[in-house]
């Protein structure tokens, strides 16, 4: 086979199953257990001997995850996942038939049920969209996708930090399109193979407001991160400032709701852009790992 599957788990054991039962047997499948629990080992045990468990020393965030279950991986081509997603087998199988005669792009992924309603790629910034047919699948070109699934082409990345190891959350899919973008190369959506993301839904239930504040931060320290990377420091700032303002705004407002967990929220957003605005490193981490 010439596809694996790394898939990133923080507290994420009541969703593997539902996800690596759907995967054919013959395939790797290597998840990176972020919130270094090593009981995950034994827990999947039950599954079959193509699935590994690698623990890391310390919670890596959802870029440096992938780049190290890549780095393990021994295919070419590797299925990056969260593990709130739902991918059926047979649209597996698909992707693993077009995978056997085309090669000619850096991401591929299936697309989103309802894209009336929500889209995993933003429009294409030319008029006219280019599409290709590979064994009856519409494969669109596209310049951005969501990151809850990316299959990457790995002999189109010469680093071996495909992913931005600076950005811990967040804002990982839009650099890692963007510079493949600059770079010339290909993004496709399979428009006609889907799958479901149920969004923020990846960590178990116990831990949940703990799993929001985190992402309230750093959502945006990598927001601006991410416009200063690729454009200027002034870019940032004025991408980012409304987020800052807006954020002060709700923070008055639940503090006078006595709405203690949304002023949290809310708090750490600012929080995250004051560390970004000091150029400080993404270090915000949950307090229960």
């Amino acid at each position: 086979m010439s596809l694996s599957f790394v898939i990133v788990s923080f507290k994420s054991f009541h969703l593997l199953d539902g996800i690596i039962n759907n995967i054919p047997k013959e395939n790797e499948v290597i998840i990176i257990e972020n919130s270094l629990d090593k009981n995950l080992k034994n827990k999947i045990k039950n599954f079959n001997n193509n699935v590994q468990v690698i623990i890391p020393k310390k919670n890596l965030g959802y870029g440096s995850a992938l780049n190290l279950g890549i780095a393990k991986s021994k295919n070419k081509y590797v299925m990056c996942m969260v593990a709130d997603i739902n991918v059926k087998n047979d649209c597996i199988l698909k992707i693993l038939n077009i995978l056997n005669i085309f090669d000619n792009f850096s991401i591929l992924t299936p697309g989103y049920p309802n894209e009336g309603t929500y889209k995993n790629y933003p429009p294409n910034k030319n008029t006219r969209d280019k599409k290709i047919k590979i064994l009856g699948n519409s494969l669109k070109e596209v310049d951005e996708i969501n990151g809850a699934i990316m299959i990457i082409n790995k002999k189109k990345f010469i680093s071996k930090e495909i992913f931005d190891e600076n950005i811990f959350l967040y804002f990982e899919d839009n650099d890692i399109c963007f510079r493949v973008k600059k770079d010339n190369e290909k993004i496709y959506i399979i428009e006609n193979l889907k799958f479901s993301h149920y969004g923020q839904k990846s960590s178990h239930p116990s831990i949940q407001n703990e799993v929001l504040k985190s992402r309230s931060w750093h959502y945006c320290w990598s927001k601006f991160y991410f416009y200063k990377k690729h454009f200027s420091y002034l870019f940032a700032f004025r991408k980012t400032l409304p987020n800052f303002i807006k954020a002060i705004k709700y923070c008055i407002y639940y503090k006078i709701k006595k709405d203690d967990l949304k002023f949290q929220l809310h708090k750490q957003e600012i929080l995250g852009l004051i560390s970004a605005y000091f150029l400080k490193k993404s270090s915000y981490r949950i307090e229960s790992e």
